[in-house]
This record gives structure tokens, sequence and C-alpha cells, in this order.
């Protein structure tokens, strides 16, 4: 694989530095958490208007046709800035669920709005008692036939930016059938009922209570279900639970990136900050043992950023194995250094590190989030060995 940039991806990752550097302050962060809608909708436009929302859809449903470096440079800028929306978790899982080539329905002038800045939709797939979108089982959800339309109850957990979503893609078995659809739910229907909470990082979350929400013939926008004799009514071959564990690694992948992002962010602040910051009458960049703590500090964002880009030739491949473990692998490395790296940031920096009005704490706050979303270490460190065993549909 050739790791030197095109023109067109230098192009895009200066945009992209440029617009956080100059529009995502830590102020301007603040501010949004403090809307419970957790989201700016004058910024999400403003981030169709840079083409960010249809960089990984590909060009023949409306999109930029980008891959993962391409959502690589471009998550790195969003980590240095700490940018809180759901780039990755609408635009990109979302996105590319609803430009499946098996999509059907209304999921095509859905993905259409969505593109467009108009609409935000998120994934609605936890059930109680579930770890991670990979495992999720999809047995309390339900959805039934109701003349031409649907009718779906079922409690959905940890919908993350569910509060600011106009639209949730929801997992539900459907009567009759072995497996489970995806239902392209809008969050003002009757019978939608969010239980919203903030998140350590500043983001919002929401618990959904589905209580007999009636929907149109169309909201079934994938189907990976089958009759009792064995019949795919979704059509010969689709895996659903296939097609969401690759869409979830390309997400993965993409906030790897915000985390190497985070990681670059406080290693820079922190130099800054042991150059200006005098004590015993010099600065304390001159301390050797502080020093060193940087040092291992680079180690580990080195570290990060070369198994991010394995498993970015991985992503790149044609062996889904290989690409299963190396994106996994990321995931676990990536998630010990970013704790480490942010946390002696903090360490180094002494109390103002923990301030709300500093972005060393902010950034902590964000890799412990990353952690624990999309799978957590343990997880993942078991899906890259050979000790992770496949879940049964």
């Amino acid at each position: 694989m050739n790791f030197d940039l095109s023109d067109e991806q230098r192009m895009l990752a200066d945009s992209a530095q440029r617009f956080v550097r100059e529009r995502c302050s830590l102020e301007r962060k603040r501010e949004i958490e403090r809307d419970e809608r957790g989201l700016c909708r004058e910024r999400w436009a403003e981030f169709a208007h840079m083409g960010w929302l249809a960089l990984g859809i590909d060009e023949a449903q409306g999109g930029l046709g980008g891959g993962p470096v391409e959502l690589t440079l471009l998550g790195e800028a969003l980590g240095r800035g700490l940018v809180n929306e759901p780039v990755f978790d609408s635009a990109l899982t979302c996105g590319r669920l609803l430009a499946h080539p098996r999509a059907m329905g209304g999921a095509l002038a859905l993905l259409d709005t969505l593109l467009a800045g108009e609409a935000v939709v998120v994934l609605a797939h936890l059930e109680a008692g579930e770890r991670n979108d990979y495992e999720a089982q999809v047995t309390n959800t339900r959805a039934q036939r109701d003349g031409q339309g649907w009718r779906i109850s079922g409690v959905k957990h940890l919908v993350r930016h569910g509060p600011g979503a106009s639209h949730a893609l929801v997992s539900a078995r459907l009567e009759g059938r072995d497996g489970f659809g995806l239902f392209a739910v809008p969050m003002d229907a009757v019978g939608v009922q969010p239980s919203t909470y903030r998140l350590i990082d500043g983001s919002r979350g929401a618990d959904l209570h589905l209580v007999d929400v009636a929907l149109a013939a169309d909201a079934l926008v994938l189907d990976g279900t089958q009759a009792p004799d064995g019949r795919d009514e979704g059509g010969p071959g689709l895996r659903l639970r296939e097609v969401l564990a690759e869409v979830l690694d390309r997400s993965l992948l993409a906030s790897c990136a915000a985390a190497l992002g985070s990681m670059e962010a406080v290693m820079a602040l922190t130099a800054d900050y042991l150059k200006t910051r005098v004590q015993y009458g010099q600065p304390l960049a001159r301390f050797q043992a502080l020093q060193h703590r940087m040092a291992e500090m680079l180690v580990e964002t080195e570290q990060a950023r070369a198994a991010l880009w394995r498993a970015i030739a991985a992503a790149e491949g044609d062996d889904p194995v290989e690409r299963v473990r190396a994106v996994s692998a990321a995931k676990w490395l990536i998630a010990r250094a970013g704790l480490f790296v942010t946390g002696q940031g903090i360490q180094l920096h002494g109390g103002i590190g923990v301030t709300e009005e500093y972005a060393v704490g902010h950034h902590y706050k964000a890799l412990v989030a990353f952690d624990k979303r999309l799978g957590d270490s343990d997880f993942h460190l078991l899906r890259s060995s050979d000790l992770f065993e496949a879940i049964p549909e």
C-alpha cells in the first residue's frame, strides 16, 4: 500500500484542519454541550457543505467515494478539535447502511436528506444486557405487520446522539421470521419515548422506548430475515449481521483516527506548557524526568499511528478476516495508548489539566468514551486473536 498522500488528500486534510482550528474552539464545544440536543444543526449543515457527510459514501449513491485514508485524515482533524457531532456515527455508519445495494423502501430518500445536512440519523441497535453493537442479538424489539405498514415495540439502549437525531435506524425482529431488519424511525413519531442523558465526553445519549410505533410500509430499509421455510425475505444471501460488522469496522477506524488526533493535540499542548511554565528558575522542559515522560508519550502515539495505518491497509484489502483482526487490534492498542497519553498530559499540567476551561481534560474524557464505544478493549483483544468465536446468527 502506498502511504504517500495525493494532492486531493492533502487538500482534504488542510481544509479540515483549518476549519477545525478556526470554527471548533473549546468554548464552542462547551456551548453545544449545554444544548439538550448536544448538536448544532447550523454546524451540521456546514459539515454537509464541506462534503464531510458524503465522504464515506460511494459516488453511485451521491457521495464522494472516499476510502479509509480520507476518513482517517478527517477523523484526525475532528479529534484534535474535540468535535462531538456524529459525523461518523450518522454519516458513515448509518449512511453506508442506507446506501447498501440491498437497501429498499425509503432508504435512498433518507440518505439524500442526510448527505444534504437536513437529517441526522443514528443507529439504535443495543438492548438491555448487551455490551456493544457487534454482539447485539435483537431479542426485545419486535416488528409486526399492520395493514400495509408496520408497528414496532421494544427498548433500545445507549443510542449515541439520540437527542439531536431526526431519525433512528432501529433493529427489530420481524414476527414469524428468523433474523432481524432495520427500520427508519422518525424520532418525533408517536410512541417514541426517549430518555436522554449526557455522556462523559459531553455528547448526548438516549434510551429509546418504542411503544406501538406505527410506521409506513417503506420504513423497512434492510431486511436480513428468513421465513420459517428458510427462504430469505430480503433476497438471497443478505446477512445483515455481517453487513453491520463491516460498516461498524469502517466507522471504528475513523473513530480510531479521532482518538489519534486527540493524542496529538495533548502532545502539542503539553510540549508548549512545559516550554513556558517556569519552576526553580528554568522551564519545565529542561527537567530530564519530564523529558523522559514526553518521550514515552511520543512512543505510544507513534505506535498508535502504526496500528491505525496497518488497519487501513487491511480495510482496503480483500481479506475480511485480516480486516477484523487489524481493526480490533488497532482499537485495543489506540484505546490503551490514548488513555496513557492523555492521562500523562493531565499529570504534566497539574491542576489546570482537569479544569473545564482547558482542553487536556476534555481529550482524556474523549478517550475514556472511545475506550468503551463499539466494543471495549477486552472485546477487541479477543476479536483480534484466534480466541474470538463468531457470534451466531
